[in-house]
């Protein structure tokens, strides 16, 4: 059995505490162990007064693959509660998170991202929802996020077609901060977390607050509506077809319910 634990890469310094996803051999993909572990760190980070900033980021040259699809299979309950863990802490997490995005940003991995306060990308990144292609929905509000961001008709087109969505497609629709070469982003978030972390504290979280605080509200509502469509499409053949069907490199075959 693979052992994760030390697949998230934490240090903090200068204020800021940089999560780094690090499993490369499975594209990032983020186990329940791995979700574990950075719902801890949030929640060490929330009281720690050393910690003013958090910096999501993925190891080489991959944001995320999303939630891994094998131990969806093999083991769903696990994977879903430190999913559920995971997604509300973030949500509530009450100090600013940024992320850094190169490469792949797949499916539950691009939810994180319409959580985070600031996201900036490659020119190169590429962004994926294709919860409908592996006969799903999404969850925790993304749906929601997007539409509120992008205006219906573009979320619409992007989820139910699951169709990529590159980097200059994901600023044009409002869902990440900002983009630049692969050379200048570095430099380009390294200035933003190095700013929000000698900014006043307090202000920073109650500006934090007031901007996040009716979202949240609304967004919890959101949530809880596509956890239940979520819960009652993820337990349908054509789900299991999609998943099997992707996982075994084949093809699927859907047929009417």
């Amino acid at each position: 059995m693979e052992n994760t634990a030390m697949a998230i890469l934490s240090n903090t310094d200068f204020g800021i505490l940089r999560l780094t996803i690090s499993r490369a051999q499975k594209r990032n993909s983020i186990n329940a162990e791995m979700f574990d572990t950075m719902t801890e760190a949030l929640s060490r980070a929330a009281s720690d007064d050393a910690v003013r900033v958090v910096l999501l980021q993925g190891g080489e040259q991959i944001f995320s693959a999303g939630a891994d699809l094998e131990e969806m299979r093999s083991q769903p309950e696990v994977l879903d509660r430190a999913m559920t863990n995971f997604f509300a802490a973030l949500r509530a997490f009450p100090k600013p998170v940024v992320a850094q995005v190169m490469g792949p940003c797949v499916g539950d991995a691009l939810s994180m991202l319409l959580y985070c306060d600031l996201v900036y990308a490659s020119e190169r990144a590429l962004f994926s929802l294709p919860c409908v292609a592996l006969g799903q929905t999404t969850r925790f509000g993304s749906a929601f996020i997007m539409a509120a961001a992008a205006g219906l008709p573009r979320a619409t087109e992007k989820l139910m077609l699951s169709e990529p969505i590159t980097a200059a497609e994901a600023l044009e629709m409002r869902i990440i901060t900002g983009i630049a070469d692969d050379e200048s982003l570095d430099n380009l978030v390294a200035s933003k977390v190095a700013r929000l972390a000698v900014l006043p504290p307090g202000a920073v979280r109650a500006m934090k607050a007031l901007l996040t605080g009716p979202r949240n509200k609304a967004l919890e509502v959101a949530a809880e509506e596509e956890e239940a469509v979520w819960r009652r499409q993820a337990g349908s053949a054509e789900a299991a077809e999609a998943l099997a069907a992707f996982l075994e490199g084949r093809k699927p075959a859907f047929r009417p319910e």
